[in-house]
């Protein structure tokens, strides 16, 4: 295993304009994160709506993040497509463009035929021909698509397969992969309502969409649990409930990128088709954001 990662990393959002990448608005975001303590960045998740951009977006992208990240940020670029060698590939554009890690989501579209044998022959390729370490991703909320335990536990020791990150919301399953790999191998938790559960299990840390809206305070559960302060880090955990499970839970990228306008970053619009929210929902927002002290 070539390194251990550890804290806590947004997941991105893409700002976009009138349906085009808006590069000033991503840049703008990351100065503004950098008074956070982030380990760093993940740009292009299913947060950043990496699934919806092109080659040449995606690598602009990255190229932003890590011009305006502050120094010793790290930039983890979610590379995964549906096809093993278009993953290879643009992992080792990515790295090229400046990303230090690749995020690879599971291959789902043939799920039928996505055995724990043939995602571990893709995870085992991707990783032996990528320039740099790959993080397996599972988020079954928008592939239908588990990554079994087998496979998980599998890819573990491999020198070039850093860690995983976990978005099922599930605490058995990440108990379940924090049992059966090394200690050193690094689980994210990837739902922001579950950050501390999964810290308290063994977890290294979080990639979260969250953190778009409250990044002091994701940090804090962080710091407060490596402190040992844990009833500070739950009572922080229950603050950020309801930003988690109404907006990005019930509205989805569209209302995160609403929240993260309010809160004076760069959201834009989400891209087609993607459709921003109505009137009505972005009352709800901004009346959530006002109870919980965000705004």
């Amino acid at each position: 295993m070539a390194t251990t990662l550890s804290g806590i990393f947004p997941a991105l959002v893409t700002p976009f304009q009138k349906g085009k990448l808006s590069l000033s608005g991503l840049k703008s975001n990351i100065k503004k994160l950098n008074r956070f303590d982030f380990t760093g960045y993940v740009v292009l998740g299913s947060t950043g709506e990496g699934i919806l951009m092109d080659e040449r977006e995606g690598l602009q992208a990255i190229e932003t993040v890590r011009a305006a990240a502050a120094p010793g940020k790290i930039v983890i670029a979610g590379t995964g497509s549906e096809s093993s060698a278009g993953t290879i590939e643009f992992s080792n554009k990515a790295a090229q463009a400046g990303a230090d890690y690749s995020l690879v989501v599971t291959p789902f579209y043939y799920k039928a035929q996505m055995t724990a044998a043939a995602l571990e022959a893709y995870y085992r390729e991707v990783a032996e021909k990528s320039k740099i370490p790959i993080i397996l991703y599972t988020v079954p909320k928008f592939t239908g698509l588990e990554l079994p335990l087998q496979t998980i536990a599998a890819m573990a020791t491999h020198p070039n397969v850093i860690g995983l990150k976990d978005s099922s919301g599930n605490v058995s399953a990440i108990s379940e992969t924090l049992r059966a790999c090394p200690p050193e191998f690094c689980v994210f938790q990837g739902h922001g309502s579950i950050l501390f559960s999964a810290l308290l299990l063994g977890a290294k840390g979080g990639i979260l969409a969250l953190s778009n809206m409250a990044p002091a305070e994701t940090v804090e559960i962080y710091k407060l649990f490596q402190a040992g302060d844990y009833e500070k880090a739950r009572e922080m955990q229950f603050r950020l409930l309801p930003f988690n499970q109404k907006i990005v839970g019930g509205y989805g990228v569209p209302g995160i990128k609403c929240a993260v306008d309010m809160l004076g970053y760069s959201g834009g619009d989400p891209r087609p088709p993607l459709r921003p929210v109505n009137q009505e929902a972005r009352d709800a927002i901004r009346q959530i954001l006002k109870n919980g002290g965000l705004l």
